[in-house]
């Protein structure tokens, strides 16, 4: 199986259309975008935003694979659909898909952190009322949607089961479930990888987010790599520790360096085949 490295833009030092360019010349070949935030309107709602980014994508050779409604982590899908927040959420889905459609964008990501997180089952219930709306809404196209949580393996199959939909899958992440709940990353995605459809990549240790190299932190980076290549979960592999940030950005003042760094590991693994 061939794999591609991509960036999550939300990570990636210079956002927008022309940071395209700069994600071309690092040689990634995609970047996951994210749809924008409710109180300024979703920029990518704005088609004449979508058609800078698709003549960018063109011009500079980059894909994109995914879309992600970050929205949701501040008004989350585990709110009642009775509430502000629940209201945004699925405003936020309708939108969101809408403008995958139109960018011809196949997944889209619905993430539950922050105001989403899901701890009850309440909030379990919320979140997969918003999910089968998500999946009726795609029906007629060929996106998927991928939630992103940390729910164990077994709650993460019965949220498929009781959403129903061959469209939902997962997208993982190689910190969080580690991060937020203590799980090994490993085995968790040991038994949910048949449902994976794309993933994110960093690494971080001591308790702190995307505060390492990949392979250099302590969740276990390169078993769980392991698993990605006997599993052939994932055709995307996306960047998504945070380089211009700290503590990231103490080890090297130009982000960009770091970028790089991250993708040799990863071409390493999974171009060359070497742990």
């Amino acid at each position: 199986m061939s794999y591609k490295i991509g960036i999550v833009e939300w990570a990636f030092p210079f956002p927008g259309p022309y940071g395209l360019k700069i994600a071309s010349e690092l040689g990634l070949e995609g970047m996951e975008l994210d749809f924008g935030e409710y109180e300024t309107g979703f920029r990518l709602h704005n088609p004449r935003i979508q058609d800078a980014y698709l003549e960018c994508g063109v011009k500079y050779g980059i894909e994109f694979p995914s879309m992600a409604l970050n929205a949701l982590n501040t008004h989350g899908m585990s709110n009642s659909r009775d509430t502000v927040d629940g209201m945004i959420a699925i405003e936020t889905i309708r939108k969101g898909i809408g403008a995958a459609k139109r960018m011809n964008i196949p997944v889209v990501q619905l993430p539950s952190f922050h105001s989403g997180d899901i701890r009850t089952k309440e909030q379990f219930y919320n979140t997969g009322e918003k999910l089968r709306f998500a999946c009726a809404l795609a029906e007629g196209s060929n996106i998927i949607l991928a939630m992103e949580n940390v729910l164990d393996a077994e709650e993460t199959k019965q949220m498929i089961r009781e959403v129903g939909s061959d469209r939902l899958k997962i997208f993982y992440d190689t910190q969080n479930y580690h991060l937020d709940r203590g799980y090994s990353q490993p085995e968790l995605l040991e038994a949910i990888a048949n449902d994976v459809v794309q993933v994110h990549v960093k690494d971080g240790y001591n308790g702190a987010i995307s505060s390492a190299l990949l392979g250099k932190g302590d969740v276990l980076f390169h078993k769980t790599a392991e698993i990605i290549l006997r599993t052939g979960c994932t055709e995307w592999l996306l960047l998504e520790n945070y380089y211009n940030q700290q503590p990231l950005s103490l080890l090297n003042e130009d982000a960009f360096e770091l970028i790089q760094e991250d993708i040799k590991v990863l071409r390493r693994i999974f171009c060359d085949g070497v742990a």
